[in-house]
């Protein structure tokens, strides 16, 4: 008996940054996690750092925290930690523009997940390299992957992880020309995220939204939804989808011929995306500054961002966009 009330009475020391990470409250989470010193050694205080330094736009730092967990859930045969932190190292080497890394890593941890007989992470895996298809524009084979996980978040009934899943295939289905069923999942992503609480993916989806009204043509829909879009990315330290807010507003008034606004935002957007370190933010900015220089007759500056775009997207293993804004920067100096 006295055994059993001293274990309840054990501090847990990652208790509070546990409960923030969970609720996706992660300068907090960070912020408890250096107040839990005593326990930074441990796989799941590193774990956690991971997890945490991901939200907050710090790759390198958590792709090496992640690394660092997995190795020590190995060391104790916990597969189910080592499966976690494999795909989220993977997570950080995919942010950093390492793509084959990244496949490797959620294929590990997809066959994990499969031998666990785990279906929720076989579907965030799913979902993840769904996400390396897109940015290697192999579009039918990312929607295939983005299929699969949904109907495995369906399966365990994962309402966030519905919401992340049609949130890419919104994105995807309308860089693939299908404006219908873009709109479609975006609707769904909201939906997902409003009933999951999770508010920075309610963002995000009302980006891929905006963008997509946008290219449809309504121009107004598309500023009210990515103005809330922004606001909510600054609101939960989401930098990366606040690069992405910033480039659509951008786009947003290049399409009104509000050029010089365009070219203000857009820089923005650069120097936003550029404090993370995220290549595929920056070469999307880059291709979207590329596109407002060019219409504002910049031929220069137009080819020097189509070339930066190319760079980032070479550099990060897409080679077919790299090549297209090669092309596009070629074409301005005939």
């Amino acid at each position: 008996m006295t055994d059993a009330r001293n274990a309840r009475a054990t501090p847990d020391p990652l208790r509070s940054a546990r409960r923030a990470v969970h609720a996706g409250k992660f300068r907090q989470a960070w912020d408890e996690l250096q107040r839990a010193r005593s326990v930074q050694e441990t796989a799941e205080w590193l774990l956690l750092a991971a997890m945490a330094s991901w939200r907050l736009g710090e790759y390198e730092r958590s792709r090496t925290a992640a690394l660092q967990a997995r190795d020590r859930y190995r060391t104790v045969g916990d597969l189910d930690g080592a499966m976690r932190a494999e795909n989220v190292a993977a997570a950080g080497a995919f942010a950093m523009g390492e793509l084959d890394d990244a496949a490797r890593g959620f294929t590990r941890a997809l066959t994990l997940a499969d031998s666990r007989q785990d279906d929720f992470m076989a579907a965030r895996c799913a979902n993840n390299l769904g996400n390396v298809e897109y940015y290697q524009a192999r579009y039918v084979s990312a929607l295939g992957f983005y299929r699969l996980a949904i109907a495995t978040f369906e399966k365990v009934q994962a309402v966030g992880g519905l919401a992340e899943a049609w949130l890419n295939t919104a994105i995807v289905s309308r860089e693939h020309g299908d404006l219908p069923a873009s709109r479609g999942a975006a609707d769904r992503a909201t939906a997902y995220a409003d009933r999951a609480g999770d508010a920075r993916i309610f963002g995000q989806a009302l980006a891929a939204s905006a963008e997509t009204a946008a290219v449809a043509g309504d121009i107004a829909l598309a500023r009210v939804q990515v103005k809330r879009a922004l606001e909510i990315a600054r609101t939960h330290d989401d930098v990366l989808a606040e690069a992405d807010a910033l480039r659509i507003n951008a786009l947003l008034c290049l399409w009104n011929a509000e050029h010089k606004r365009a070219e203000d935002l857009g820089n923005q957007a650069l120097r936003t995306a550029e404090r993370v370190k995220h290549p595929w933010a920056v070469a999307e900015v880059e291709r979207a500054l590329g596109e407002i220089y060019e219409a504002s007759g910049k031929l220069p500056l137009a080819a020097r961002a189509f070339d930066a775009a190319a760079a980032a997207y070479h550099r990060m293993g897409a080679p077919d966009r790299a090549s297209l804004m090669s092309q596009r920067s070629q074409s301005l100096e005939s």
